[in-house]
């Protein structure tokens, strides 16, 4: 496989996982609504950083050895993720969104960008789209593994690049009212999620 095939291959994978609807898209777009374009990027960012992770171990040789991991703590895994995204919720749910509230500076991104990383973490759905995924590019020679990562990276990070962009864009026409309805809205899909996040934990634990 040619560099270029790699990098072609890893852009395939990151989009297909980091394209359909899910609780970090959500997250995404919630944040870019509430708090502008860069709350929205780095949630992005931080999905992108650990679906680069699991691609790594996947590519690298890793695969067996994490799903055999993950296979053991499915169940710690789904808890887990059940509380980020309950606690996610209930914040969401308890804010209120202004227009005349200034964008997200510094210190919000890094917080964005660190809860997004656990939230994606400990999402079982992650490496399990990965595994669906994967097999279907052509697995990397040892020399291009890297370009294909790379493909990956760049794919998921461009993706949340336009969704966060588009969603601030559209921020500056809705008035307080629809974002803020949008934002329970959102908040009670996060609740929702985290629920059946729970209940796949109990059913696997008993």
């Amino acid at each position: 496989m040619s560099g270029m095939s790699a990098f072609l291959s890893g852009a395939t994978v990151g989009l297909a996982i980091t394209m359909p609807i899910g609780p970090m898209s959500l997250l995404c777009i919630q944040r870019a609504l509430g708090s502008g374009a860069l709350a929205g990027f780095v949630t992005g960012l931080g999905a992108a950083t650990v679906l680069v992770l699991y691609t790594a171990c996947a590519v690298l040789g890793f695969g067996p050895a994490l799903a055999l991991m993950l296979e053991d703590s499915q169940a710690a895994l789904s808890a887990v993720s059940a509380g980020l995204l309950l606690w996610l919720s209930a914040r969401v749910l308890g804010r209120t969104v202004s227009l005349a509230a200034p964008y997200a500076d510094g210190r919000s991104a890094v917080s964005s960008y660190c809860s997004a990383v656990a939230c994606a973490l400990f999402n079982p759905l992650t490496p399990a789209l990965l595994a669906a995924v994967l097999p279907a590019v052509a697995a990397p020679e040892p020399n291009t593994a890297s370009t294909m990562i790379a493909g990956v990276f760049a794919a998921s990070v461009s993706w949340w690049l336009i969704v966060s962009g588009g969603v601030a864009v559209m921020r500056a026409r809705l008035n307080a009212t629809i974002l803020n309805l949008f934002n329970k809205a959102s908040g009670l899909i996060l609740g929702a999620l985290g629920l059946l996040m729970a209940a796949n934990a109990i059913q696997l634990r008993f």
